[in-house]
């Protein structure tokens, strides 16, 4: 790392023997792009020296990747102007490329660019058309930006509170360890080196970066540095897991470890409980239960707005009570004048959760009269399943009829 950033800090210096500052102003961009990534930045001449101020580099998509050298250089200076647009605003500036082609795309007369290529060209022409040749041996700071510098030769995903040193020596005296090296895995092993001279961990580089194979007294301890970060659900924490490290049936121990994490357990709703709908058994005696409910507000005929509805739940007879009003008073009077006074006191009433029904006044009266009250689980009106399809009825008919 020290050797780059010395080859970066090198790269700033030399541009001040390309580019004088009296000549082409105080900003500069130069652009890379490799088949991985694209990188530019973004320099200013202070003191003498192109100093940087700010960059930005943009790991490519599968289909940015098949793109031609042309189209991945255009595309390295498109997100680089995008960028630094707050910075090169009204302001005199110079693009430097390492591919000879983009200088004279600004001047080519005929019209032969794809539409994408015309977006990048025409979003890079708002700021500056000045586009400079640089040699690639010359563009080291936008070069290191572009590639992937960590690959499969270096140790990367490093996560804190592992010993990777005890690791490598504890791969040695592991036989699963050694196991992964047979061709039957499909991985692809290959020996890294954890620091300039420490020692090497065998590791996965099958998905284009490096897993170290864990032995198994590391297992456990891998998983805690992983999952106690933020206690995740289990199947993040397999995720990350699996993304970082390898071994032997490493997604179904993660898995497992992760129902049995007492924190867990102890922290989080693991379930939710739901209570199983209760059927209600049919009574013997006729109009000992009966559903009640309202209906309205219908059109007014004669200065009735409303009915409470009123059914029996053995020998399923209904009434439909013409009502002014629908207040816990008048519903009350309705209730003992038209049913009980005709087919008596019923032993138990079914209504929903209206306001005439959980008032204290309703409460009062079926105390008194020895009726047992049950009231319907909010927002679920298949609980006071019956009075509500006998309103289906009710209305069909009424709007047939009228």
């Amino acid at each position: 790392m020290d050797t780059v950033l010395q080859d970066v800090n090198c790269a700033f210096v030399y541009l001040d023997d390309i580019l004088p500052s009296q000549a082409w102003g105080i900003h500069l961009i130069t652009s890379d792009a490799s088949d991985q990534a694209v990188g530019a930045v973004l320099e200013q001449y202070v003191d003498g020296f192109w100093q940087p101020l700010a960059f930005v580099s943009k790991q490519l998509r599968p289909l940015e990747q098949k793109y031609s050298t042309f189209d991945r250089e255009l595309l390295a200076l498109y997100p680089g102007i995008r960028h630094f647009k707050y910075f090169l605003e009204e302001r005199s500036f110079t693009i430097f490329t390492d591919h000879k082609p983009l200088v004279g795309a600004m001047s080519k007369a005929s019209d032969l660019w794809t539409a994408r290529q015309q977006r990048h060209f025409a979003l890079i022409s708002e700021f500056s058309t000045e586009i400079r040749h640089i040699s690639a041996k010359d563009n080291v700071a936008a070069d290191c930006l572009s590639r992937n510098t960590t690959g499969t030769n270096t140790l990367d995903n490093v996560v804190l509170g592992i010993d990777y040193a005890a690791m490598a020596r504890a791969q040695t005296q592991d036989t699963d360890v050694q196991a992964f090296q047979t061709p039957i895995t499909g991985l692809t092993i290959r020996p890294i080196q954890i620091h300039n001279s420490g020692p090497v961990l065998l590791c996965d580089v099958s998905l284009g970066h490096s897993r170290p194979i864990v032995p198994r007294t590391f297992q456990r301890k891998v998983f805690e540095a992983i999952h106690n970060l933020a206690h995740p659900r289990r199947k993040s924490t397999v995720k990350l897991v699996a993304n970082k490290f390898v071994w032997h049936g490493v997604k179904k121990r993660v898995n497992k470890w992760t129902q049995e994490y007492l924190i867990c357990q102890t922290s989080k709703i693991q379930s939710h409980v739901r209570s199983s709908v209760i059927k209600i058994s049919v009574p013997a005696k006729k109009f000992s239960h009966i559903h009640v409910d309202l209906v309205g507000p219908l059109p007014p005929s004669e200065g009735f707005t409303h009915l409470l509805t009123i059914i029996d739940r053995t020998k399923r007879w209904p009434e439909a009570i013409p009502m002014v009003q629908t207040s816990t008073t008048y519903c009350a009077i309705a209730l003992i004048r038209h049913w009980i006074a005709r087919f008596g006191v019923p032993l138990d009433m079914t209504s929903d959760r209206e306001p005439q029904f959980t008032s204290a006044l309703w409460n009062e009266v079926a105390n008194k009269l020895g009726i047992q009250v049950h009231r319907t689980t909010a927002y679920h009106p298949q609980s006071n399943g019956l009075v509500e399809r006998f309103h289906r009825i009710l209305k069909a008919a009424l709007k047939a009829r009228l």
